[in-house]
């Protein structure tokens, strides 16, 4: 017993000598007591939501602009209504059929529908009630024959796997990358033969170009097994360019590997680079706007979010695949991640070469 005791004693000291590892350490439970306490968004209210609405009937239109609904924002087409969802003015949009006001009078059956911002899929089934609730005061409590549906920005039932599955690609592909070019260079570094390639003539950019480019492109087949799985077996659309599709994934990927880079050439072993990555990317998938909406976070939370590239890479994959969105819609995310691949690559490159040679 006093063997494995003395064992164990001998391991804890190792790890606390570690200053990545203790790091690392010490940031993931805090990192864990944050999000479980602030990340979970509370109920929020109806009122302050903005619905901008497309309608057919003119007559309602002008009812409502008379009253003065400080949530509906009215558009002249459907195209206007898809812009202000991209480029998340509106938290839901509303296309309202020809007669609606109406049907509603003689007590007639009729439908509205509500599309989702592609940021915040929740908000719509929010904004179903509240519709509910305003049109029926709007009207003199005539909401019993409304019928709220929510539908697709592409047209279609509601289809909550469409808005998960973009997020899910980015995620996979950039985690996939970083995590096997963290475990592929620190095990070469470990069994020496980093120091062989490196005697080579071949040039120190090339070595990291070479890796970073085999596990992008294992990332990129894991995103392609993704999409095709949301495709076949949940029904999801790409309404957007495939090629913008795939050339988002892959800025994505080298706007969060330099930081990979980083870490694991400044690491001492493989243990402590795979704890400090670990410490990063796991809160980043909650931060992210992956599985939950961004704006339905604290506000520190939502600036905290801007930290991490997968933010953008999300957002501008849902923009693209669900509501079609072309380059210019989504020129700020697309600057964001270039500025996170050119510096951090700027920064990892340099000190990959200085850290392999000493």
């Amino acid at each position: 017993m006093k063997y494995a005791l003395f064992i164990a004693v001998k391991d804890l000291i190792y790890f606390f000598r570690s200053r990545f590892a203790l790091i690392a350490f010490i940031i993931m439970p805090v990192f864990m007591m944050l999000m479980t306490g602030y990340i979970f968004p509370k109920i929020q209210s109806t009122k302050n939501m903005s619905i901008v609405v497309f309608s057919h009937d003119k007559g309602f239109e002008n009812m409502m602009r008379d009253r003065e609904i400080e949530s509906f924002v009215f558009v002249e087409s459907e195209q206007e209504l898809r812009g202000y969802l991209i480029e998340e003015k509106a938290d839901a949009g509303m296309i309202v059929p020809k007669d609606f006001l109406k049907s509603v009078l003689v007590n007639k059956e009729v439908a509205v529908k509500i599309i989702p911002s592609p940021s915040n899929p929740q908000m719509a089934m929010s904004a179903s009630q509240g519709v509910m609730t305003t049109l029926g005061s709007s009207l003199g409590g005539s909401q019993s024959q409304i019928d709220v549906k929510l539908e697709n920005p592409s047209g279609g039932e509601f289809n909550y796997y469409s808005f998960m599955a973009p997020g899910i690609m980015a995620m996979v592909a950039i985690m996939s990358v970083v995590n096997g070019l963290a475990a592929a260079i620190t095990m070469e570094k470990e069994k020496g033969t980093m120091d062989g390639i490196m005697t080579t003539p071949i040039p120190r950019s090339s070595i990291v170009i070479g890796k970073v480019l085999s596990q992008t492109t294992r990332g990129l087949l894991q995103a392609v097994v993704i999409l095709l799985l949301a495709i076949f077996l949940f029904g999801v659309n790409v309404e957007g360019s495939l090629i913008l599709t795939f050339f988002l994934l892959i800025l994505g990927t080298f706007s969060f590997i330099g930081i990979g880079i980083i870490i694991t050439a400044g690491a001492p072993d493989q243990e402590s680079s795979q704890m400090i990555l670990t410490s990063i990317t796991f809160p980043m998938l909650f931060l992210s706007g992956v599985f939950f909406p961004v704006e339905q976070m604290p506000t520190f939370m939502q600036y905290l979010s801007k930290a991490f590239p997968l933010t953008f890479a999300a957002d501008a994959l849902r923009k693209v695949m669900i509501m079609g969105a072309s380059l210019p819609s989504i020129r700020m995310d697309v600057i964001a991640l270039a500025l996170f691949a050119v510096v951090t690559l700027s920064v990892a490159v340099p000190m990959f070469s200085k850290l392999t040679t000493t």
